[in-house]
């Protein structure tokens, strides 16, 4: 077999190939092209001395002393939400604002908001005439390589593949499931081949937040645990330098091995999880965070508006709290409808959230004043209703069990599940042991997204379509969706009306997040109404010129 060539494999069958062997051949291979400084030396890993030695070096070049004067470096202190698992944001257990944030930041991806990463590719089209439903060819700049300076290579798009397809838990894998082999070529594994099974019209949101395979497991079986502690190497503009979960920091550098135009201006971020109103308005009025971007609290809005030179406000995201009614558990169309409608969507997002004001309530029905009757026949023959939500959700906790209170209100026996989001999918949803799983799904960002909520494979792990519904008509339409024959729009609200008609969710709470900025840095526009984004900008900031000449708080001395 060709050694390159990755094909899709038999699910009843192991995966064999050495993605490692051929990444660690293409750093060989390319260390006459990467961007300067040139890559570090190549260091076995089992080699104590070396390692010492390479960190050593490392450590010497950013503290020299030039014209007698030390150098130092920028550095400024962001107020975000605590770290709730791990940092992969293609896990519905790790994704969170901050994490999204800090892979745009870290991790490369082909077409970030739908447009060619030229900094990543040098082009990516559809291959004509190909034998297979289609192929797309992706050629991977020369320069491009993680901070530890391998390449960046096709080995890279296999791993994330294997991952998407295999793990339970993944966020919108149907674009993935669709790809039969992936082949990659040139003699630095540069050129990739994708070819599809079945047409795939919105190929450009594949391969975001790409990882670094000659880190990992060449077969993609360590996916769902790779970055629980940190990313170990970037190919984006900064690099994670550390993460404290004791202190609640993650601290970002910049990444001095990026390649291409505009790199990153401010050498350190350091994300501190900020609890509480005052200690963000406190920390704001003094400098010592110059950007919020986290959940507000009650009165976080209220009294950001009152600190003098600082601007804010509120911005609703993607993301939805909700409630996904499994459809393998044993419950019904009928019971699944009968529950939801006596769930208080409005009290239950304000309990969730913690807060009475800035909250996004999701559309919602009233609540029914009838006396359940399936829900109880449902119940007595199966058993307490069960509801899951991760642990390390606050939200999530506080609303599966408010709901199972309401519930038992109601004459219904409930209970709440509460283990890690990963046994959830595996012990809960796949083994039929959750009727109920509180969690936040994202609103599809592209067709692949719509897709996912509907795609079904016989065999593949739970994930997108985390109810398990899998009806003839559903999955047809997943696959047309998939195939391009809707428009963004059309096809969200035609998986919304399915999974309304089969009351597969119950959307809780949109997120609402508030940024602030305070003094301290430049960013995007002056106006903070016209930025698009928060954290994920951080990119291009740069310091601002200070007041005080002898203010040195946004320098760190190196030693």
């Amino acid at each position: 077999m060709n050694p390159h060539h990755f094909s899709a494999p038999r699910r009843s069958r192991s995966l064999r190939v050495g993605v490692a062997l051929f990444a660690c051949c293409g750093v060989a291979a390319l260390s006459a092209c990467v961007a300067s400084p040139g890559p570090p030396p190549l260091v076995d890993p089992n080699d104590t001395a070396a390692l010492e030695m390479y960190e050593q070096d490392t450590t010497t070049a950013t503290s020299v002393e030039q014209e007698g004067k030390t150098r130092v470096r920028s550095q400024v202190e962001v107020g975000v939400d605590s770290l709730r698992n791990g940092l992969n944001p293609h896990l519905l257990a790790d994704e969170s604002a901050v994490v999204r944030s800090v892979a745009n930041l870290v991790l490369p991806s082909a077409f970030p908001n739908g447009v060619r990463n030229s900094a990543l590719l040098n082009g990516a089209t559809v291959v004509a005439g190909s034998p297979q439903a289609m192929t797309v060819r992706y050629i991977i700049r020369d320069t491009a390589q993680w901070s530890d300076g391998t390449p960046v290579t096709g080995a890279d798009f296999v791993y994330l593949w294997r991952g998407m397809r295999s793990t339970p838990g993944v966020r919108n894998p149907a674009g993935y499931r669709a790809i039969e082999a992936v082949r990659v070529s040139g003699a630095t594994g540069k050129v990739v081949d994708v070819d599809f099974s079945e047409p795939v019209a919105d190929w450009r949101g594949l391969f975001d937040h790409l990882l670094p395979a000659h880190v990992f497991a060449a077969d993609g079986s360590d996916f769902g645990e790779a970055l629980r502690e940190t990313i170990p190497v970037s190919a984006g503009r900064y690099m994670v330098r550390g993460v404290d979960r004791g202190r609640g920091t993650i601290t970002l550098n910049r990444n001095d091995r990026f390649w291409a135009a505009n790199p990153a201006k401010i050498d350190i971020l350091t994300l501190h999880a900020v609890r509480g109103t005052t200690q963000i308005a406190d920390q704001l009025r003094t400098g010592q965070l110059v950007f919020v971007d986290r959940a507000p609290g009650e009165t976080t809005s209220r009294v950001l508006n009152l600190v003098p030179n600082v601007q804010s406000r509120t911005l609703d995201t993607p993301r939805v709290l909700g409630a996904v009614l499994s459809a393998t558990s044993g419950m019904t169309p009928e019971v699944r409808a009968e529950l939801r409608s006596l769930i208080d969507v409005p009290l239950l997002a304000s309990i969730a959230l913690d807060r009475t004001s800035d909250v996004a309530v999701a559309e919602h029905g009233s609540v029914s004043t009838q006396d359940p009757q399936v829900v109880h026949q449902h119940v007595a023959s199966h058993g307490a209703i069960r509801i899951g939500a991760d642990l390390a959700d606050p939200a999530a906790i506080a609303a599966a069990r408010s709901m199972a209170d309401m519930l038992q209100a109601r004459g219904v026996s409930a209970r709440v599940v509460a283990t890690d989001f990963g046994s959830l999918i595996r012990s809960g949803l796949e083994e039929n042991t959750v009727d109920v799983l509180v969690t936040w799904q994202h609103d599809p960002e592209n067709l692949s997204d719509a897709a996912s909520r509907l795609d079904c494979v016989a065999g593949a792990p739970r994930a997108g379509n985390l109810a398990g519904f899998c009806e003839p008509h559903s999955v047809a339409l997943a696959k047309e969706i998939l195939a391009g024959s809707y428009g963004l729009p059309q096809a969200t609200q035609a998986v919304n009306e399915v999974l309304e008609q089969e009351a597969l969710w119950m959307p809780i709470a949109r997120e609402r997040r508030i940024i602030a900025l305070g003094e301290g840095i430049i960013g995007p526009d002056a106006d903070l109404n016209n930025w698009q984004a928060g954290l994920s900008t951080a990119a291009s900031w740069r310091l601002q010129p200070k007041r005080d000449e002898g203010d040195r708080n946004n320098y760190a001395q190196l030693p």
